[in-house]
């Protein structure tokens, strides 16, 4: 019984180590274009970066529901972004203070509609998350986490995301800096 146990051993050893001293894999390639026709390589993001200057703007009214949250009014703003170039912007935040110990600290963005258009007309639809603005020493200011929804012409099927200071300048006056982030279309 040893010695079958013994040989059994020295057999699956010998199995391994010839299985690991080929001198070429076996393994399933496929062509650049084999892989294009299953979406491969399309999914690496471009780098996505720029910034936006808002303001309060009455002359349109962006239909947002803002569910539980207060509407702040609607901002235009224009600025320079990677991919779109000379861009427009339309945003409606609808918001909810925040209180510490009784003290208003800043405000809980829950719901936020917008969009930005590019130099050539083709929009890009945004779905941004919660986010806080909180009063600092330098003003109101919050992190805002966006991904990309869509959009119209080259930004039909537009993804990715990016992340950006969101800075409250003045009652009418914002700006939006993008951090980072990257965007696939």
């Amino acid at each position: 019984m040893f010695m079958k146990l013994r040989l059994f051993s020295l057999f699956l050893v010998a199995i391994t180590i010839a299985s690991c001293s080929k001198s070429k894999d076996n393994v399933l390639t496929t062509s650049s274009t084999e892989a294009s026709k299953f979406g491969a390589g399309k999914s690496v993001g471009k780098p996505f970066s720029g910034s936006i200057l808002y303001h309060f703007s009455s002359a349109f009214d962006l239909s947002c529901n803002c569910q539980t949250y207060y509407p702040a009014g609607n901002f235009y703003g224009t600025g320079n972004l990677t991919h779109l170039g000379l861009s427009s912007s339309k945003i409606k935040p609808c918001v909810a203070p925040i209180y510490s110990g009784g003290v208003y600290i800043g405000n809980h963005v829950g719901v936020e509609c917008a969009s930005f258009v590019a130099a050539d007309g083709d929009e890009l639809y945004l779905s941004i998350h919660p986010y806080d603005i909180l009063f600092t020493a330098a003003g109101p200011v919050g992190i805002a986490t966006v991904d990309f929804a869509g959009g119209t012409g080259k930004f039909s099927s537009a993804t990715g995301s990016f992340t950006g200071t969101v800075s409250i300048l003045s009652a009418t006056d914002a700006s939006l800096t993008v951090i980072s982030g990257t965007i696939i279309y």
